[in-house]
C-alpha cells in the first residue's frame, strides 16, 4: 500500500466514524444537559415538546427554507388559537409591507411546536430558552434523501393579548 494512501484513508476513517454519531431523528435543545435531575425544571429537554397555552398572542415568524419569502418577517395574529392575521412586517419579492402573508405562513406557534414533535423526522433542531413557554426556533428535515424540502422557523417579539 501506498505511504500516501494510508493517511488518507485514516482521514476518512476518522469522517465516517464521526458522521456516524449523528443519530436519526436526534433532538437539540438548548443546554438539555444543564437541568438539574434532581430539581424539577420548566424548561423542556426533549420531544415531545409542550404546547404554548397562550390563546391570544401576536409574534413575529421568520422561515429559513428554499423559497422565496425566507427570511421575510411576518407578522402573525392569533385568537382562540387560531390565526386571524398575517402580514408582511417589511417590504419583500412580490410584496409590500402590511400584505397578507401566503397561507403557508399562516402558522401558530402550537403549529412551530407540531413541526418539531414530527414523528419520524430525519432531524430536529429545536432552541428553547430556559423558562421561555415557546421555542425560539425549530428546524425540521423530513426526509434526509429529499433535498430543499428543510424548513426552519424562527419566533420573536411574542406579545401575549
Amino acid at each position: 500500500m501506498s505511504r500516501h494512501l494510508v493517511p488518507l484513508l485514516v482521514g476518512a476513517a476518522v469522517l465516517v466514524a464521526g458522521c456516524g454519531t449523528a443519530a436519526r431523528g436526534t433532538v437539540a435543545a438548548d443546554s438539555p444537559d444543564s437541568a438539574s435531575r434532581e430539581t424539577p425544571s420548566t424548561h423542556p429537554t426533549a420531544a415531545p415538546w409542550p404546547s404554548y397555552d397562550v390563546a391570544d398572542y401576536t409574534y413575529t415568524l421568520r422561515t429559513s427554507c428554499f423559497c422565496a419569502d425566507r427570511g421575510v418577517p411576518v407578522t402573525v395574529t392569533v385568537r382562540d388559537g387560531k390565526v386571524t392575521r398575517a402580514t408582511y412586517a417589511r417590504p419583500g419579492r412580490g410584496h409590500t409591507a402590511g400584505d397578507r402573508a401566503p397561507g403557508w405562513l399562516r402558522v401558530t406557534i402550537n403549529d412551530v411546536i407540531d413541526a418539531a414533535n414530527t414523528p419520524h423526522a430525519a432531524s430536529v433542531r429545536v432552541r428553547w430558552p430556559q423558562g421561555q413557554d415557546y421555542p425560539t426556533s425549530v428546524w425540521v428535515d423530513p426526509d434526509a434523501n429529499t433535498a430543499d424540502e428543510e424548513i426552519g422557523y424562527t419566533i420573536g417579539d411574542v406579545t401575549p393579548a
